[in-house]
């Protein structure tokens, strides 16, 4: 061999592998598959053996391709801990820290969180990907995840994130003065609602506490089907129904009068999102950082 590969172009090559294509690999890496290409016929060129069987149609890795990413994998993750190791050693930590989330965690918590985060932490590259879907952190290379905590996967370390949040049902003065208020939480079904729907496409029923701290769930009617908090309550501000939102996103519109919160004196399940994460023995410096940032928010929070 006469000169020793780039550890970009294994980097490439573990990549492409994974995915399975150099268009998708591109993608991840914000280049341009050529450069993929140029940079994989390079560390062949090196190796001096062929690691791709390439076509129009199909990918796949040669024998010596497979044999060769199999050894070189634990030597590549041995070399990423050893440079993050050096982390210890900085003033602030640098690196990457990959999230996904549902968008509505975002709404809430981007300003106070994470800019507050990145704020703090300026050398660390904070890579943000929202989607209400629930994905697999591993599979699709994330480093964690944001849910509540029924939706995360038992064998995930997971710690709070954020205050605990509940719905109310609000209304523009407009719709209540044609319509009325409801007198009680069995009333709303009278009344036309903005339904929230799931990725799934589920139609979610409102849910409410009873007087035994009971959930109760009531199934609303309404012509308006939405997956975004901002357009409901967009929605609602134009007297398009009721709708039933997180409270901290219209506690200016409520106290500019814009908004009414309805059946006040009725009381409403709270529950706070968790950050979640592998369970691993090392985890790398950047989301520790986050996680310990995390956690002294945390104990801020009532």
């Amino acid at each position: 061999m006469k000169y020793l590969p780039d550890l970009q172009q294994i980097k490439i090559l573990i990549l492409i592998a994974k995915l399975g294509s150099f268009r998708k690999a591109a993608k991840e890496l914000n280049l341009s598959p050529p450069s993929l290409t140029s940079a994989i016929n390079n560390l062949e060129e090196k190796l001096g053996v062929r690691l791709l069987n390439r076509s129009t149609r199909s990918l796949s890795l040669t024998a010596v391709g497979e044999e060769f990413l199999r050894n070189i994998i634990p030597v590549f993750d041995d070399f990423k801990r050893v440079i993050d190791g050096l982390n210890y050693y900085r003033e602030k930590p640098e690196g990457i820290v990959k999230i996904n989330l549902p968008r509505i965690v975002l709404d809430l918590f981007f300003q106070k969180y994470f800019l507050a985060f990145k704020k703090e932490y300026p050398d660390i590259t904070l890579e943000i990907f929202t989607t209400d879907r629930k994905i697999n952190l591993i599979e699709s290379g994330f480093d964690a995840g944001i849910r509540y905590i029924q939706d995360i996967p038992k064998d995930m370390i997971a710690i709070p994130f954020g205050p605990k949040l509940n719905l109310v049902p609000i209304a523009s003065p407009e719709f209540v003065k044609i319509n009325g208020t409801p007198d009680s939480v069995k009333d709303l079904i009278n009344f036309r609602c903005i339904n929230r729907c799931f990725p799934t496409g589920e139609i979610y029923h409102w849910e409410f506490l009873d007087a035994q701290g009971n959930i109760t769930e009531i199934n609303v009617k309404g012509d308006l089907v939405m997956d975004s908090d901002g357009a409901m309550i967009q929605a609602a501000e134009l007297g398009l129904g009721i709708a039933f939102v997180y409270e901290r996103l219209v506690s200016e519109q409520l106290k500019e009068g814009k908004l009414i919160h309805l059946l006040p004196d009725d009381n409403y399940p709270a529950d706070n999102f968790c950050l979640y994460y592998p369970s691993r023995k090392h985890i790398p410096i950047p989301l520790k950082a986050l996680i310990t940032w995390i956690m002294g928010m945390n104990q801020g929070m009532s």
